[in-house]
């Protein structure tokens, strides 16, 4: 099997077996003024960062090279448009941990070691589990994980919803889904619309498979749902919350006591999928202390985004899931000066924290790509009230750069001090849209990009 890396900005071809017998980790070199940047971040630190997204990874990379760090970078995807970042001083290029985890190990081992690398943190739950595995083999440099206990409660749906009830924490009702249940009687039990969602939303044996979420509005729906869930031990079914909206608590915890804390509400969602529109408001008073209580059941040293809905109407709310890692509407407080990645690096090299940060109500993020598809999906199935309402949403979306000068709005992926990510995921959209081929493999890994995705190229994962 054929590998490509991306190496000096082009392509060379590795066999499977050529590639492992090798040098353990393949990194691309850094040009004359990047190594210059990281020759005066020396005395700031080394982080490595593993992802590769244009939401958290790129918001952490910017971070955390704003405030003085060299940052390198492990992605998944080895032309990811985020690492055209100019604040990541090195790439390095690992076997993916499914493929065979004894050379991940030995791959990112070496990255440490030889790097000196002080920080290693993860952006999403596939980067989590390895590092979760093998901690007690990567040291000297910190793992920005949670505890063991918090590893095995919030990554399971299951055990955090059990959690949350035995501290008066609201949760939706539902149960483990089994193959015996047809979709009548869980309609009959929960009504409609009804959720189907994984325990976990990536696990240790299924790494390269994202377990989707389901919001059947029908039986027909529900049915088939049903038909295509080929492990039901590995699903929940939960009653919707009707009438609510997505609110997200985001906190810094040191030793299970918060130090700050960060509110959003999701002005625009994928049907069951990420927010590609969100805002920032204070904190509610009752979410924050089920924040608190959570985190100090699993003493919390580091960062935590707490999911609820909650209706505005009658005040009513329940928590969905906890992120026990960065999340992906982080780009909305770094670009509001409340900068999570710096503070979790300080917090964990135990330096000097000046927290609370305060910060404004009523500012927006947005991710541009994804914020267009999920309207080109809202339009197409009918989900604005009327077309006053969608106009009006598609003249927003228009008038973004307006927003941005104002400081009415933040980019995910454009910002003045670091615009090449942005035009990178633009042009590899457009060039995916031109070539309507998504079975092309241009990366080494083999996945899927998101813009690949929010092409329409294949079904978007959310």
């Amino acid at each position: 099997m054929a590998l490509n890396m991306n190496a000096d900005r082009g392509l060379k071809a590795y066999d499977q077996s050529d590639f492992l017998a090798q040098k353990m980790a393949r990194t691309e070199p850094m040009p004359d003024d990047a190594k210059a940047t990281q020759m005066s971040n020396l005395s700031r630190g080394r982080v490595l960062v593993v992802g590769d997204d244009m939401r958290i990874f790129l918001a952490v990379a910017r971070s955390l090279g704003r405030a003085g760090y060299a940052v390198h970078a492990a992605p998944f995807n080895w032309r990811a448009p985020a690492l055209a970042s100019r604040y990541i001083s090195q790439t390095h290029f690992l076997t993916r941990y499914s493929d065979n985890p004894e050379a991940w190990l030995a791959e990112i081992k070496a990255v440490v070691t030889q790097n000196d690398l002080q920080v290693v943190i993860p952006c999403c739950d596939r980067a989590i589990l390895p590092l979760d595995r093998h901690r007690a083999e990567l040291g000297p440099a910190i793992l920005a994980i949670p505890g063991q206990r918090a590893m095995e409660t919030l990554f399971d749906k299951a055990k955090t919803k059990a959690l949350a009830e035995t501290l008066d924490i609201p949760v939706s009702p539902g149960e483990q889904l089994t193959s015996s249940q047809s979709a009548s009687e869980l309609i009959a039990r929960f009504g409609l619309p009804v959720v189907i969602k994984p325990k976990r939303s990536y696990s240790i044996d299924h790494l390269t498979t994202w377990g989707r979420v389901y919001i059947a509005e029908s039986l027909q729906e529900l049915t088939t749902i049903l038909a295509s869930v080929n492990e039901p031990e590995r699903y929940l079914v939960e009653k919707y919350f009707k009438g609510g909206v997505g609110v997200g608590v985001s906190v810094l915890a040191r030793r299970g006591e918060i130090i700050q804390a960060f509110q959003h509400r999701r002005l625009r969602e994928g049907w069951g999928g990420s927010s590609s529109l969100r805002v920032s408001e204070d904190c509610d008073p009752a979410l924050l202390e089920a924040a608190t209580r959570i985190c100090a059941a699993m003493q919390i040293h580091g960062v935590c985004m707490f999911e609820f809905r909650r209706n505005a109407a009658d005040g009513s709310w329940i928590l969905l899931e906890v992120n026990a890692r960065l999340w992906g509407s982080v780009p909305l407080p770094v670009g509001m000066g409340v900068d999570f990645p710096r503070a979790l690096c300080e917090l964990l090299l135990d330096r000097p924290l000046s927290l609370p940060v305060p910060y404004k109500a009523g500012v927006r993020s947005r991710n541009t790509v994804l914020d267009g598809w999920n309207l080109l999906n809202a339009t197409r199935h009918g989900r604005f009230e009327n077309l006053r309402a969608g106009l009006l949403a598609w003249t927003d979306y228009l008038a973004q750069p307006i927003w941005w000068v104002v400081g009415r709005e933040h980019s995910d992926s454009f910002t003045l001090d670091d615009p090449a990510p942005g035009f990178a995921e633009i042009w590899d959209l457009l060039k995916r849209i031109a070539r309507r081929d998504s079975s092309e493999p241009d990366r080494r890994q083999g996945d899927k990009s998101a813009t690949v995705r929010l092409a329409g190229l294949i079904r978007p994962a959310t």
